[in-house]
């Protein structure tokens, strides 16, 4: 299915939507659950002068990027600062103080408005021999309030593209919020919503539903992204809408039935599509068949695509003139950030550029960054993963 395609079926739906449908389904959501097996950021500590020179670079990025104004009085020499953390839409600074002797304080601009020294200064607890906050607040949306969990952690970790570890706070924010819906004459349904920082209507969020009904939740074909909006169960096809704070999911039934969405197991064929490249050249990725092609979705402002830059060059060089390529998909990034990344790390394949959820990304549903989409010279995908995806293993097997 290609990206005209899913628009024509976007327009049909669309129409679907304006004849009157049987009674839409309503499931409450439990309350929310903290996942504590991976951090939702990892954010390293700086002086002030190096958050100061982060702060002068990225707020022309990020409009909802808040930085601290004044700080508290009486910060000490080991006083240290960072960003960001997502809270309300707004991405807030913090600054901490202490050592390990003494323990650790986290100063957070909770309120958004740039001034610590109206915040409380929190103390860092050991926890399993880590410091450790734990957050349970209600914060408020209009009149409404809503609930937000989160467990904040003191790590030494290694930065990307560095090799000495450093102090890093990480954050767990993603919670999720479990229900049961019923279809009309079928068995019920378990669904799961999955939130940061309270907020479950992103469209980034992901619906899990468990249509096989066998207590698990298949991550190709039973986990939406909130932005997808479609499901079909059974032989009807629902809108889903997920409630802002996840206190309920909400399907209403179409007219028409909506066919079921691109596979991007190994094995499926890769989605086709046109882009138009850093050049103004106008191409598909049809075109490249009988290559073995690395769809890569990356960005400068991305630090985990920073330090995968210098493998992915390792491999170009290495398999190119068997009949590698690599597709860059660059998103966010101004025309002239995109163009001194190619430069400054020598990706210099074939590259396009796109918006954030831009229509490439939706096509291969990608939610982080980088994402890539390894596709053989038959057109099938290959494999697939984020920077976890060991690349020169599946290269050696497609290139023996």
């Amino acid at each position: 299915m290609s990206i005209s395609t899913i628009w024509a079926l976007a327009a049909v739906v669309a129409a679907a939507l304006q004849t009157p449908q049987s009674p839409p389904l309503v499931a409450p959501a439990g309350v929310p659950s903290l996942i504590e097996s991976a951090s939702t950021t990892t954010t390293f500590v700086m002086t002030e002068a190096e958050y100061r020179r982060s702060m002068e670079r990225r707020v022309p990025e990020f409009p909802n990027l808040v930085p601290i104004t004044k700080k508290p009085a009486g910060l000490s020499a080991r006083a240290r600062f960072g960003a960001p953390f997502l809270l309300r839409g707004q991405l807030l600074s913090w600054a901490m103080d202490g050592d390990e002797t003494d323990g650790y304080v986290l100063i957070l601009d909770w309120n958004g408005n740039g001034d610590l020294t109206d915040e409380t200064p929190i103390r860092f607890e050991q926890v399993d021999g880590k410091p450790t906050i734990r957050v349970q607040r209600e914060e408020r949306d209009g009149p409404a309030t809503y609930p937000v969990s989160m467990k904040l952690v003191l790590a030494w970790e290694v930065p990307p593209a560095k090799t000495e570890k450093q102090l890093a706070l990480k954050i767990f924010s993603r919670t999720t919020r479990v229900g049961e819906l019923t279809p009309p004459g079928k068995a019920p349904v378990r669904f799961q919503l999955t939130g940061i920082v309270g907020q479950y209507a992103e469209p980034f969020n992901t619906i899990a539903l468990d249509l096989d009904r066998d207590g698990a939740f298949n991550g190709e074909t039973e986990v939406f992204r909130v932005r997808e909006k479609y499901v079909n169960i059974g032989d009807t096809s629902y809108e889903f809408i997920v409630d802002p704070h996840g206190e309920r999911l909400t399907l209403s039934p179409l007219a028409v039935f909506v066919p079921s969405r691109i596979s991007l197991t190994v094995g499926s064929p890769a989605p086709d599509f046109t882009f138009t490249d850093m050049d103004g050249r106008s191409r598909r990725l049809s075109d490249y068949r009988g290559k073995v092609v690395l769809l890569d979705f990356w960005g400068a402002w991305c630090m985990p695509c920073v330090a995968e830059a210098p493998k992915l060059v390792a491999a170009y060089q290495k398999y190119r003139e068997h009949g590698f390529e690599i597709l860059g998909v660059d998103a966010i990034d101004t025309r002239e950030v995109a163009l001194a990344f190619i430069q400054k790390h020598n990706t210099r394949w074939t590259q396009t550029q796109e918006p954030d959820k831009g229509p490439i990304q939706v096509l291969y549903r990608v939610s982080a960054f980088p994402t890539y989409f390894l596709i053989g010279a038959d057109g099938s995908i290959k494999a697939s993963g984020t920077d976890n995806l060991d690349l020169e293993r599946a290269l050696r097997a497609l290139f023996p």
